[in-house]
């Protein structure tokens, strides 16, 4: 698997697991502040990687979302 495929790959389950937080969030599955406060840490956390990686796949012309 080349580089660029691995980070494709790679990008595609950050944003999967950034859609199963919102929808984790949105469900109403939350129990209490810390919970909250917890899991909007992860999404904030996923969302960054997520932008860190596609301006990396930006800068190297090998973006394909």
């Amino acid at each position: 698997m080349s580089s660029v495929n691995l980070a494709n790959y790679i990008f595609e389950k950050i944003k999967q697991f950034e859609e199963d937080k919102v929808n984790y969030i949105s469900s109403g599955n939350i129990k209490d502040m810390e919970e909250y406060r917890f899991v909007m840490g992860e999404l904030s956390a996923l969302r960054t990687l997520h932008d860190e990686l596609r301006k990396a796949l930006q800068s190297e012309g090998d973006f394909d979302e």
